[in-house]
């Protein structure tokens, strides 16, 4: 039966967490994400990158697929051709309901290489943390106007245009149109 609504990871990492009666201390030392993001992310908060859940799934113990949702009887098959339908792919949202990432990248390459369909409504914004040092973002504007921020600097952005700038810093990506913008987030970690 196809899942109709994202899975609530903040509150399964916190159920996990408790059962393996780990503190937010002790799962941060184990997964090397910061107790702050940790409890940010457990009161759905933030929206953890799939670089911080693929860490706190190792850490726990679990695969990022059941984290998410996702049969893995599907993920064991191997077609030449693998087809994720619509309803299938994960999404993550923020806190306040205004940005929507549907998580696009295979699940196998996490720790290198990430994209979403990135949906932001009118004012909607992603603050992100800093990522491991190297990140970098590659934002393409499908639709709307949207303005990044890293380290300080802020661009402008328009539908067709294309920004690459740090991650590993304090960035955000804010809607500052008068409707939804529509975006692809490609997230890029050193191997």
């Amino acid at each position: 039966m196809p899942q109709t609504s994202p899975p609530d990871i903040g509150q399964k990492i916190k159920v996990l967490r408790s059962s393996k009666n780990l503190t937010l201390d002790q799962l941060a030392g184990l997964s090397g994400v910061s107790k702050s993001m940790l409890s940010q992310i457990e009161r759905n908060k933030t929206n953890p990158t799939v670089a911080t859940l693929w860490s706190l799934t190792r850490a726990l113990g679990i695969e990022i697929g059941e984290l998410l949702g996702s049969d893995k009887s599907l993920q064991d098959k191997n077609p030449i051709i693998s087809l994720i339908k619509s309803h299938q792919i994960p999404e993550i949202q923020s806190a306040d309901g205004h940005c929507t990432l549907r998580i696009l990248s295979p699940l196998g390459l996490v720790s290198n290489i990430e994209w979403y369909d990135a949906k932001l409504n009118k004012a909607g914004i992603l603050n992100s943390e800093p990522h491991v040092k190297g990140t970098e973002e590659h934002l393409t504007i499908i639709k709307g106007e949207i303005e990044i921020s890293s380290a300080g600097e802020f661009q402008k952005l328009s539908s067709g245009d294309t920004a690459r700038y740090k991650a590993d810093v304090e960035h955000s990506i804010k809607n500052v149109g008068e409707a939804e913008a529509h975006a692809v987030l490609v997230v890029l970690s050193p191997k």
